[in-house]
């Protein structure tokens, strides 16, 4: 008797769960078809743009109901067209925005620099002149030469960076090498240094994808770079602002390459990087304050420099290490997506960083 009943039992569940298995799979039919209807009609009245995303959405939400595979072959025969708003929905482009904007201000700068080269006379009005036009031109440029170019953040970031960091270097050592310090060479050369970066970085985007992590270690490498070979010049008695300035221009790129070399060698996440800038800065910050307690006792120039050196050095250091267990990249992201990211995983009395706060065992910040 007992085995009738638990035959019974067991066949109950199985038909119950075929049921809702049926159930299930009904529901997402209907879900499937509602949005590939909606992507048909769009495809009817011609926003082939939004008809193509609505058929990606079916194929990825419901890629075992038969509207997926009949998704698949719409999106065929759209892709076939060969139209620019389907182009650019086949490419990533979530960089694009980023790099407009820098060509538009950059592009500014290039029309006031162009018109003070090309006015002999000091006129604010052909400075005026240049910025009305070079503002709109690189607008519409940067737009006309990314409409179906591949353009990610990271890509974007680079070129940004090329355009910024060129222009500085061309500055540098033109002031380096004109000794009357002319404002024509030094426009020029910061014209033609950004350019150059600009140029270069964009070929080589074509090969390389870096991600926003690499560009923010690789932008802060750049910037530690410069400031720690300053501090080194000062420390070893560098006489004279262009020998000064020659040690800072090396070191800068010294610090960039660098650090570009190692962050192919590594995963590493925007946040850990901007964890580490910080430390530095704090570093940095608590030497100053040093230097400032023992300048009563007339502290020498060089010991004040090596103290803001040896600070940031060490808080550099201390960020590196505090934050060796951050999540890779990808990890992140998804860790991210259900809100429970915690980027330390290190004991208790150390400093711990997760989706409620910065917490120390002395401190609990809530942000």
């Amino acid at each position: 008797m007992i085995y009738k009943r638990i035959g019974a039992a067991l066949i109950a569940i199985l038909v119950c769960a075929l049921f809702c298995q049926s159930s299930v799979a009904s529901a997402e039919s209907s879900e499937a078809a509602q949005l590939y209807e909606t992507a048909f009609r769009l495809i009817i009245e011609g926003d082939y743009g939004e008809a193509y995303d609505r058929l990606n959405e079916v194929i990825d939400k419901y890629p075992d109901t038969v509207y997926a595979r009949f998704a698949e072959d719409r999106r065929h025969r759209l892709e076939q067209l060969n139209l620019p708003s389907i182009r650019r929905r086949k490419i990533d482009q979530s960089g694009r925005i980023g790099t407009v904007v820098f060509s538009t201000l950059y592009s500014t700068w290039l029309g006031i620099g162009t018109a003070r080269l090309a006015d002999e006379t000091d006129n604010a009005k052909s400075v005026a002149t240049g910025m009305m036009i070079g503002a709109p031109a690189g607008l519409l440029t940067s737009l006309v030469a990314t409409r179906n170019a591949k353009l990610t953040r990271g890509q974007s970031a680079l070129i940004n960076f090329s355009g910024a960091w060129g222009t500085w270097q061309g500055l540098g050592w033109a002031i380096l090498i004109d000794e009357d310090d002319g404002e024509k060479p030094l426009i020029s050369s910061a014209m033609i240094g950004g350019l150059s970066g600009i140029l270069a970085t964009s070929i080589l985007t074509r090969k390389i994808d870096p991600s926003l992590g690499d560009m923010a270690i690789i932008n802060y490498g750049a910037l530690w770079g410069t400031w720690l070979s300053l501090c080194a010049g000062q420390v070893a008695g560098v006489e004279g602002g262009d020998e000064l300035l020659a040690w800072t221009l090396i070191g800068g790129n010294i610090g960039t390459i660098a650090v570009a070399s190692l962050s192919s060698e590594i995963d590493i996440t925007p946040a850990r990087a901007h964890w580490i800038n910080l430390g530095g800065i704090i570093g940095t910050t608590v030497a100053s304050g040093v230097v400032m307690i023992m300048a009563e006792s007339d502290i020498s120039e060089n010991a004040a420099f090596a103290t803001l050196m040896v600070g940031g050095i060490a808080g550099l250091i201390v960020g590196v290490s505090s934050t060796r267990h951050v999540s890779p990249p990808e990890v992140s992201e998804r860790l991210s997506r259900r809100n429970d990211l915690a980027l330390w995983d290190s004991p208790p009395h150390q400093l711990q960083l997760n989706s409620d706060g910065v917490q120390v065992n002395f401190l609990n910040v809530q942000f």
